[in-house]
C-alpha cells in the first residue's frame, strides 16, 4: 500500500486513474498547503495488501463498524465510512476518524489480487462517483 501525505508523494502511484483523483482531493484541500497532519492522508492499496495490514495503517478493521466491531457481510452491520464512490477503475472510501475533520481516504483498485471481500463490500455500498 502506499501513503500519500502530499502532492509531491502521487507521483508514486502507478494507475493513472487513481494518481489522478488524489491529486484533485488533494488540490482540493490545498494543494502545495495541505496539510495532512491536520486533514488526514490517503491510502492507496495495491494488489496482494493482506487486510490485516491495511487494518494496522489505519488502526481499525476496514471490513468492520469502528465501534461495534460486526463486519459489512453480518447482520446488524452499519458503515463507519462515509461514503464510497465508484470509479472505472477504483473504489474511493472516505473515513472521518475525528470530530476535528481528520480523515482517511482510500483508494481500492478493481483489479486482480485485491481482496475479495473490500471489493464485494465497496461493491455493495459504492455511488457512482464523478471526477
Amino acid at each position: 500500500m502506499q501513503i500519500i501525505r502530499d502532492l509531491a508523494s502521487t507521483e508514486q502511484i502507478g494507475n493513472p486513474e487513481i494518481r489522478e483523483l488524489v491529486e484533485q482531493r488533494i488540490t482540493d484541500l490545498g494543494g502545495e498547503a495541505f496539510d495532512a497532519s491536520t486533514l488526514g492522508y490517503f491510502l492507496v492499496i495495491e494488489p496482494w495488501d493482506a487486510l490485516a495490514a491495511i487494518d494496522a495503517q489505519m488502526s481499525f478493521s476496514i471490513l468492520a463498524n469502528r465501534s461495534t466491531g460486526i463486519r459489512f457481510d453480518q447482520p446488524g452491520f452499519a458503515p463507519s465510512f462515509e461514503c464510497v464512490e465508484g470509479f472505472p477503475s477504483c473504489y474511493d472510501m472516505v473515513f472521518i476518524i475525528s470530530d476535528d475533520g481528520y480523515g482517511i481516504e482510500v483508494f481500492i483498485p478493481k483489479t486482480e489480487g485485491v481482496q475479495r471481500d473490500l471489493l464485494t463490500m465497496c461493491q455493495r455500498y459504492a455511488v457512482q462517483g464523478t471526477t
